[in-house]
């Protein structure tokens, strides 16, 4: 096996620091899956009953997310890695890239007392005398999945949705639910086709609801499979979905990308899906199962 990618547009740097911090405040545990075309990041959600979250990067580009990427599978048969690590650890390996220009990062798969993930950064250090370019280096340990428990971390790419809204600014959204993950443990989402977007919290004495309007609301393309000539549109006018409010709170806490688009896509009743599509064909998608609980 072997693996090698190389970030070294400023902006891709930043964007990937930003997936890895947020994906710390989610869960202690980080998925690494690579593929010959895309790296996929992603926290674990055996314990979190249908929630997921995954950043997937589109590595087939040269002058994409990675300026350089190689890899080679476990055998040609399931040409891919799996590998986990702490999300704590790799975002001390960046956390230089916060405060400080890097010329590239570099990832590479190492073996030495035992398997690790290198990060490499080239560094400009300028004084009144010199300018000096030291390389910074971290190895994280990992371990590496064996392809029997492969399954246990499979995304579902294909769910089908009702209704997708564009969202507002993530600087709103944050500020709005840091102030009503305080009045009740759930918050309810309503979008309807008349483009609107509605956040409803209700505990025993008040009901509290924000509404934004004019953004573009349209049914969701289903999967058909089979020998249909095209998906089918959802026949439904307004969508809804109860979802656990600290955890929706915690994922606009921490996400700051760059130039990011953001779209909500409600299964009515069931699930909640969040996409942020960055920069260089780089998204992260959340998923959020309805919730019951009082």
């Amino acid at each position: 096996m072997k693996f090698r990618a190389v970030m070294n547009d400023g902006i891709n740097i930043k964007e990937f620091l930003n997936v890895i911090s947020t994906f710390s405040r989610m869960q202690k545990n980080l998925i690494i899956n690579v593929q010959p075309g895309k790296l996929i990041l992603q926290i674990e959600s055996e314990a979190y009953d249908g929630q997921y979250l995954w950043c997937e990067i589109d590595a087939s580009l040269r002058d994409g997310f990675f300026s350089e990427y190689i890899m080679d599978g476990i055998d040609s048969e399931h040409n891919q890695i799996y590998m986990t690590c702490l999300a704590a650890s790799f975002l001390r390996a960046l956390s230089y890239v916060r405060n400080n220009p890097v010329d590239y990062i570099k990832l590479k798969l190492i073996k030495t007392h035992m398997p690790c993930l290198a990060v490499e950064m080239s560094a400009t250090i300028s004084n009144d005398q010199d300018v000096l370019t030291p390389k910074i280096q971290h190895a994280i340990p990992i371990t590496v999945v064996p392809r029997s428990e492969w399954n246990q971390y499979e995304i579902p790419h294909e769910v089908e949705y009702d209704l997708s809204i564009a969202m507002p600014s993530a600087k709103s959204l944050r500020t709005l639910l840091d102030k009503k993950k305080n009045l009740a443990p759930t918050v309810t989402l309503y979008a309807t086709l008349n483009d609107e977007l509605s956040l409803v919290v209700e505990t025993e004495v008040v009901t509290v609801a924000s509404h934004y309007r004019n953004l573009k609301c349209v049914p969701a393309r289903k999967p058909t499979g089979g020998h249909e000539p095209q998906d089918q549109p959802t026949n439904l006018s307004e969508a809804s979905c109860r979802v656990d409010t600290k955890k929706l709170a915690t994922l606009f806490e921490t996400i700051n990308f760059y130039d990011m688009i953001m779209t909500a896509n409600l299964r009515h009743e069931q699930a909640l899906n969040i996409r942020f599509d960055m920069r260089q064909n780089a998204f992260v998608n959340y998923i959020l199962p309805a919730t019951n609980f009082e």
